[in-house]
């Protein structure tokens, strides 16, 4: 039975023993690490960050050797995943070259987030008290008792599978996990191509119909960022190093990043979903999206030109696409898009535009993103760069029809 996983968030208020915890967890990191070195030294693999190897017993070596007087079982081991997840995502960089000179995970860390399993945690509603959590730590240790608001929803309960204790600039937060197990739905046959664009997140076609949704709010937000990145950067040049004007600007500056991230990140969730909706209403049973890892490798355009490609969050787009669609069950492939805005999908030459319309010797004229998730479709199921016959096809083939991503506006 397939399931899909919602997080909440929820702010409460300091506990001394919050960083005592936290800080066993890093500690917990931190034995991971030495444990890690001591078992490629024993298996004559004395520089373990720079020639890795994974042994078939590595992990459960590790797991064995690991110990604290604070911590949860279920939370030490939450953190020794954490750590394997983290090496194995090191030598997929590795062997990809993706990334060039990724990090091991060899860092010492002073605190680290806390996770509690299901078997760590227990939910107390009706006392005299009003709604709370509880949160183990280690046999004989006092549990964490933390007070839930009124409306928070408790029939949801029984579906959390972790929560996360974390610190975050000054604030912390409780990250509530929810695992649903969904009947396997019933899903259409239809494929639809996906074209990641840095000025249109998302371009769509499903063989009949295009669909562009606008980025330009989405694209605004990010040159605020950098406008208001690069004038708190000024004035804080000007001051003194950890002085009181210094600390002042530092802290107003993030609180101004934090907010715009939000809103960027609020953009993409509602383009997301906005798209995943609508292929679930037509039926779509596979979602094909256009690979981009390492483009910005090969890319160089300039220093404006870089900044945006650099700030281009398709790899979200992408993750957030991949979970909403599974959540409903739709397919998500992934290929590469070499050469598929350049491709005429109706005779097959090639040729790179030099604005946002692509118009071919041959006759035919599209937006240059949507001949891109044409191309894309089209190479998923094996027709790339045959030219068509049939004329039929592409006199069918509607207008690309544009969504502007709707934002509330204050009123004067």
């Amino acid at each position: 039975m397939p399931s899909f996983y919602r997080t909440q968030t929820l702010k409460i208020e300091e506990q001394p023993m919050f960083s005592e915890v936290n800080a066993a967890s890093g500690a917990v990191w931190n034995d991971c690490c030495s444990q890690m070195d001591m078992y490629q030294w024993h298996r004559g693999y004395p520089h373990a960050h720079n020639h890795f190897y994974f042994g078939k017993d590595c992990e459960g070596w590790i797991d064995k050797k690991l110990s604290n007087p604070l911590l949860h079982s279920q939370s030490r081991q939450a953190v020794r995943e954490r750590y394997f997840k983290s090496w194995k995502s090191y030598a997929a960089l590795k062997k990809s070259g993706s990334i060039q000179k990724p990090k091991p995970p060899n860092k010492r860390k002073n605190y680290l987030t806390t996770r509690f399993k299901k078997s760590a945690i227990r939910f107390v509603e009706g006392t005299l008290f009003g709604k709370r959590v509880e949160l183990s730590l280690a046999q004989g240790q006092p549990k964490i008792d933390i007070p839930l608001p009124s409306n928070f929803d408790m029939s949801k309960a029984e579906h959390i599978a972790t929560i996360d204790l974390c610190y975050n600039y000054g604030q912390w937060t409780l990250h509530f996990s929810y695992r649903y197990e969904t009947e396997t739905p019933e899903i259409g046959e239809k494929v639809i191509g996906v074209d990641i664009g840095e000025i249109h997140p998302i371009v769509s076609h499903d063989g009949t119909d295009t669909r562009i949704f606008n980025g330009r709010y989405i694209r605004s937000l990010y040159r605020l960022r950098n406008k208001v990145l690069a004038e708190f950067s000024q004035a804080i040049s000007r001051c003194k190093r950890h002085s009181k004007r210094w600390w002042q600007l530092t802290r107003r500056k993030w609180k101004r990043i934090r907010k715009i991230d939000n809103q960027i990140k609020d953009g993409l969730h509602k383009q997301t979903t906005k798209f995943v909706k609508y292929c679930q209403t037509q039926g779509v049973g596979t979602i094909v999206l256009g690979d981009l890892t390492g483009i910005r490798n090969t890319l160089n355009y300039g220093k404006r030109a870089n900044q945006k490609l650099h700030q281009w969050a398709f790899g979200k787009i992408a993750e957030l696409i991949t979970y909403k669609a599974k959540s409903l069950g739709i397919k998500v492939k992934t290929i590469d898009e070499s050469y598929t805005s350049q491709t005429c999908p109706k005779c097959g030459d090639r040729k790179k535009p030099t604005n946002r319309n692509y118009t071919c010797t041959c006759g035919f004229k599209y937006h240059r993103d949507g001949v891109g998730a044409i191309n894309i479709r089209r190479k998923y199921l094996g027709h790339f760069g045959d030219p068509v016959v049939a004329e039929t096809d592409f006199v069918r083939m509607t207008p690309p029809l544009g969504f502007r991503l709707e934002v509330p506006v204050a009123s004067s």
